[in-house]
């Protein structure tokens, strides 16, 4: 039997989602956690990955188990089972052709920043900007980076690993509450750094350090070396994952 889970996360602790060699990752507390339950070998497969630090309100994953359980069932064992920084959120039985990463429509991102004084409850949440940003100017700037462009001066991806590095981003949009400010990004896929380094170009453009030209010269030039800032993990958010036919996949339970 198949299942889809939706789970979030604090990145903080992680070396991110995916496995790996030099520390504790979101996937395989997870795996672990699965098949500590289950009492068999359990590999997840998520909508993408996310790098050390990042968090996610929303990430998704399918697992096979040999056995059939209840999704009631399964979501209070794993969240009981689970450390406090990991919750799964939803789980539900899907038809075997429901692949997480490949029947991906949308994925939602915001990166969020306090412009205001210094906070330390949220140093882990959020970049604290000790600079003050033109925020109309950086909403200006940001829509140069809407529709369909090659972003390899915006990513950490080569074009010898990845040598399609065309993404479309449908939307960016600017939330304000507070002292914080929301930049959210919805598109179908995002390359390694992509956003945060969008962001961090942004944030350039808002300190008056770079301009609209100098943008769009990065952006058209695919320079591996034209853009320089990255702005920190911790401030990155995976919101949600949306799969637009999903409910033809969702297996109705009794």
């Amino acid at each position: 039997m198949r299942y889809c889970v939706t789970v979030s996360y604090l990145g903080i602790n992680y070396v991110g989602w995916q496995r790996q060699s030099n520390g504790i990752s979101v996937q395989e507390v997870i795996e672990d956690t699965l098949s500590s339950i289950l009492n068999q070998t359990i590999i997840v497969v998520s909508s993408g990955r996310t790098d050390a630090l990042v968090h996610a309100k929303g990430q998704c994953f399918h697992f096979d188990c040999q056995t059939t359980y209840s999704s009631n069932y399964l979501m209070k064992a794993i969240n009981g089972n689970l450390p406090d920084d990991i919750y799964v959120l939803d789980i539900c039985k899907v038809k075997d052709d429901f692949h997480a990463r490949f029947c991906v429509s949308r994925k939602h991102y915001y990166y969020l920043i306090n412009v205001g004084p210094y906070d330390v409850f949220s140093k882990d949440l959020a970049f604290q900007c000790r600079y003050p940003l033109d925020l109309a100017y950086m909403q200006e700037c940001a829509k140069l980076f809407l529709g369909r462009h090659d972003f390899g001066a915006f990513c950490g991806n080569s074009y010898t690993t990845h040598p399609n590095q065309v993404r479309r981003i449908d939307s960016i949009t600017f939330i304000k509450d507070g002292h914080f400010v929301k930049i959210a990004f919805v598109g179908k896929g995002f390359l390694r750094y992509m956003i945060r380094m969008i962001v961090g170009t942004l944030i350039e453009a808002a300190r008056g350090r770079i301009d609209k030209e100098f943008i769009q010269y990065m952006l058209e030039s695919r320079d591996k070396e034209a853009c320089r800032w990255n702005a920190k993990a911790y401030g990155l958010y995976l919101e949600k994952v949306e799969y637009d036919d999903f409910e033809e996949y969702r297996i109705e339970e009794l």
